[in-house]
């Protein structure tokens, strides 16, 4: 009977944790490590709410690839406001969920140069063609937009409430995020 009570508690299998930042290196590594730290934890399905105004096209196309390959359950809440590279990102997942008054913003990718020399011009906008292509491919996959809003992506944002995320495809439903009462919610 004592060796019953030296048992530790299971692991959670469902687990609560954010994300808010922009996406650059340091914040992907946060989140792989604390993915596969949940992975390696034996959770079975991890909620994630992400609040972000994009980053780098790169960081969120290989957490789009990330999020994909994991073996256990991922839903991705947008509780704000999720944009540009965070919106690939996001895609990646099976579950999307967005909060009533969540918004999204897609466009393409955006730069700016100083100093820069007509070599570095030319560099940077061949690195930003392949950046719009690879996520309007991914973007593609999962949205449905009208063709007016595609051309307006051409020169700007556009901007999704909700509702508009979940008639397009961008969200599944509009959902809460909502941690039990005794749920841990972690930061990433």
């Amino acid at each position: 009977m004592t060796g019953l009570l030296n048992v530790p508690p299971s692991p959670p299998t469902e687990v609560f944790a954010t994300f808010v930042g922009v996406l650059d290196q340091g914040a992907t590594q946060r989140l792989f490590t604390g993915l596969s730290a949940a992975i390696q934890g034996g959770v079975a399905h991890l909620h994630l709410l992400m609040q972000s105004t994009g980053g780098y096209a790169g960081e969120g196309v290989v957490l789009y690839n990330f999020f994909r390959a994991l073996p256990i359950d991922l839903t991705i809440y947008n509780c704000g406001s999720i944009s540009s590279a965070a919106v690939i990102a996001y895609l990646g997942t099976k579950k999307r969920k967005v909060s009533t008054y969540a918004a999204f913003a897609v466009h393409r990718t955006q730069t700016s140069l100083q100093a820069a020399n007509a070599g570095r011009f030319q560099s940077v906008a061949q690195g930003m063609a392949v950046d719009d292509k690879r996520t309007e491919a991914i973007l593609r996959k999962h949205v449905t937009l009208s063709d007016e809003q595609w051309r307006f992506h051409d020169i700007s944002d556009v901007w999704l409430t909700a509702e508009e995320a979940v008639r397009c495809g961008l969200a599944d439903e509009i959902a809460e995020f909502k941690p039990t009462a005794v749920s841990k919610v972690f930061a990433v």
